[in-house]
């Protein structure tokens, strides 16, 4: 049976995922993940994107390349080899579907000029939830960046995180989390929103804290909201 998906409303938090087709690795090196990074701010626009400009590269960099409102408002992101976790509030109705749409052409667009194939990229339309509650809050901004210990940790799935200072090491430094730019880091300045951190924790030292003291219980608990 399909799972049902939440009406998408502004101003509300979603979790929004999805993976390669096929379990493909869809970010092959260091170049495909950084274009996937300026595509979260290239796209973040109300106003029309060239596609063919972002595809063959002409713009690159940190500064927005278009002018026009903010579609939506970036909590957090994880990039990983296969699949990408992003928290999101979109500005005005519709502007959620339209800022992952652009998303995924442009990125899709890129990748296959580079790999020289055609067609799709991703595993159908994205995946979401939608954020109801603090608690789910908290869990899902803690969960995002644990992704980052699949390759380094993966035993924190089930028996939580036992090494902290090791977890922490390795959350602060992947450049391809926003998890960074919360303890201080600024990797992604003009692309996350800092404030969305004050809606479930006090300060960024509150949520490192919460973030490394998971434990195995507090896993089956992340999985079972995450899953929802």
């Amino acid at each position: 049976m399909p799972i049902a998906r939440p009406k998408i409303v502004a101003g509300e938090f979603y979790h929004v995922f999805n993976r390669g087709i096929e379990k493909r690795v869809i970010f092959p090196s260091a170049h495909y993940y950084q274009r996937f990074v300026d595509g979260l701010l290239a796209f973040n626009t109300s106003r029309p994107v060239v596609m063919r400009e972002f595809i063959k590269g002409v713009h690159t960099g940190v500064k927005p390349l278009y002018e026009g409102r903010r579609l939506v408002e970036i909590g957090a992101f994880a990039l990983r080899p296969t699949h990408y976790h992003l928290l999101l509030r979109p500005v005005e109705d519709g502007d959620l579907s339209l800022f992952l749409q652009k998303l995924a052409s442009g990125y899709t667009g890129f990748f296959n000029l580079k790999q020289r194939r055609v067609g799709s990229l991703f595993q159908g339309t994205f995946r979401i939830k939608h954020i109801d509650n603090d608690r789910y809050g908290r869990h899902i901004q803690a969960y995002i960046p644990l992704n980052t210990l699949d390759h380094a940790m993966p035993e924190w799935r089930e028996r939580g995180i036992r090494d902290r200072e090791r977890a922490k090491k390795i959350l602060r430094n992947d450049p391809w989390s926003s998890y960074g730019s919360y303890m201080g880091k600024n990797l992604f300045e003009g692309i996350i929103q800092p404030s969305f951190l004050k809606h479930c924790f006090d300060s960024p030292k509150e949520f490192e804290s919460f973030v490394l003291s998971v434990t195995g219980d507090d896993v089956q608990d992340i999985h079972s909201i995450v899953a929802g």
